[in-house]
């Protein structure tokens, strides 16, 4: 009874005193539990301490069950491009694979088998034996454009599940931009929104039905789009103190696995501003893929690369000779399917991001992907690089080509090997092949560290002034002289120390 007789007085209490009662009471708690320690602001080029880089709103995550179960799910609505792209892979690949990637695991082994321990082959491998591998404080912002992305997104986001289990979920942050599909696309990523929730790896997705009006110039537009892609980064920041390392870019293509912990990894071996892949489109009258980008690529001399099978693509003869060996390459300029992005420019002066170009100052109008690996440069983050082993495409077609399967040699011609290795990637002819199978094997050049020169006077600009639905750049073709900045040693030295510990 004297309870109850409490409860009623508690009631009858005014309603001011009772909202000043639960002011105090809240200030009190947040005091006694604060959600975040203070930190410093984004000081010159690094990334404030990793230990105070801490969400307000703690992730709660699943257990292995409980993803693999989502995953399972996934797996059913996936139309089986990428998820084909390790399922058979030669034990050697798999061993060099997950050598080459343990050190971006991004969490704890478990004691006991999980399904992304067996990623790339046996549990053994993942662990090392009996070696726990150290939580990484590395934290990956994945920012992504969506327009009528139906038939790519199970893929698309079927390969973010699995490469967010390696470097962490709560190291990783996915930001989709999606405006103006006319597809099922919408509709498509509200189920992805859940799943991705469910394993509790943060995303953020916005979709706008804004199009590209008649009157808005295509690279201005194409710029905002991607900007808002972004804002997810700059909210963190500011509202939480939250800071990336790495910046995941990606058009909507068919990426593997590997292919996104190889770019990441050369990325960060290479303290690279900005790290790239290769993609392919069809070419109907070669009949046979062929380099896409070529509107935004430009070799080390800035001269353009060409819509063109593998061995003409650069004019520049020391890289066409390393991309025909399937080694990473220094260029001025790239985009192509995926982006690794140093964030430190976006973050300190002069914060560059996506824009159109200065044309009444003369500025050639180049691509928005082109403007931002200029404006790189200019910051002092030219370390920009091309990595030919990850071949993207954007459609099923050209992802089987450029991905064809493995086949057993030796059971198909009927001959014994004598001598030498029995997987070595010089004299397999399947490795030497360039649309060879996926699982291609690793050579020691290929984790060398580029030796990076300062970039070239000249960039040959082919721009886009129209503000029409022109198909393609309209105005004639110049060489656009580049500022000194990016023609001094400084602009390639180590800003911003991203670098994997031990390698």
């Amino acid at each position: 009874m004297a309870k109850q007789a409490g409860l009623m007085r508690m009631r009858r209490l005014p309603t001011p005193v009772a909202l000043a009662l639960g002011v105090m009471l809240g200030m009190l708690l947040s005091r006694l539990f604060p959600w975040t320690n203070s930190t410093a602001s984004w000081r010159t080029n690094t990334i404030p301490p990793k230990s105070h880089q801490q969400s307000r709103q703690p992730i709660q995550l699943p257990t292995l069950d409980k993803r693999a179960r989502v995953l399972n799910l996934l797996t059913s609505l996936t139309p089986h491009y990428t998820k084909e792209c390790t399922r058979n892979a030669q034990p050697l690949y798999s061993q060099q694979a997950l050598e080459r990637y343990a050190p971006l695991i991004g969490h704890k082994t478990p004691s006991t088998g999980s399904w992304f321990s067996k990623l790339f082959g046996d549990d053994d491998h993942v662990h090392g034996g009996s070696k726990e591998l150290v939580p990484s404080d590395h934290k990956y912002f994945f920012a992504i454009n969506l327009y009528n992305s139906f038939d790519v997104i199970p893929d698309l986001f079927a390969t973010l599940f699995r490469v967010a289990a390696i470097l962490g979920y709560h190291n990783v942050f996915v930001s989709i931009y999606e405006n103006g599909s006319t597809d099922q696309t919408k509709a498509l990523l509200r189920i992805f929104d859940a799943l991705t929730r469910s394993v509790g790896m943060r995303i953020t997705i916005r979709s706008s039905m804004r199009t590209r009006g008649a009157f808005n110039h295509r690279i201005e537009y194409l710029a905002e789009v991607r900007n808002a892609a972004f804002v997810p980064l700059h909210e963190l920041r500011d509202a939480e103190n939250e800071y990336f390392d790495t910046i995941i870019f990606m058009n909507d293509i068919l990426p593997c696995i590997d292919d996104l912990l190889e770019l990441i990894y050369q990325s960060r071996k290479n303290n690279a501003g900005i790290t790239c892949a290769a993609d392919y489109m069809y070419h109907q009258e070669i009949g046979a893929p062929v380099f896409y980008d070529n509107w935004v690529a430009r070799d080390i001399n800035g001269t353009a690369l060409e819509n063109a099978p593998f061995e003409r693509i650069f004019h520049h003869e020391a890289s066409s000779q390393r991309f025909q060996r399937h080694l990473p390459i220094q260029v001025q300029s790239c985009w192509n399917g995926i982006a690794i992005l140093d964030p430190a420019p976006f973050y300190s002066p002069p914060h560059v991001r996506f824009r159109m170009a200065r044309i009444t100052e003369g500025e050639c109008s180049a691509s928005e992907c082109s403007l931002i690996c200029n404006d790189y440069w200019e910051s002092g983050y030219g370390r920009i690089m091309m990595v030919p082993r990850v071949k993207l495409a954007y459609d099923r077609k050209v992802f089987d080509i450029i991905h064809p399967p493995r086949r057993n040699l030796t059971a198909i011609r009927g001959y014994a090997r004598l001598g030498g290795l029995p997987d070595d990637p010089r004299t397999d002819p399947q490795d030497r092949a360039w649309f060879g199978p996926h699982d291609r094997l690793f050579t020691e050049e290929e984790s060398e560290p580029l030796d990076f020169v300062p970039g070239p006077e000249n960039v040959w600009c082919w721009g886009w002034d129209g503000a029409g639905d022109l198909d393609g750049p309209d105005v004639d073709p110049i060489w656009e002289p580049m500022s000194n900045k990016s023609r001094r040693a400084d602009a390639v030295i180590v800003r911003h120390d991203r670098s994997i510990p031990g390698l």
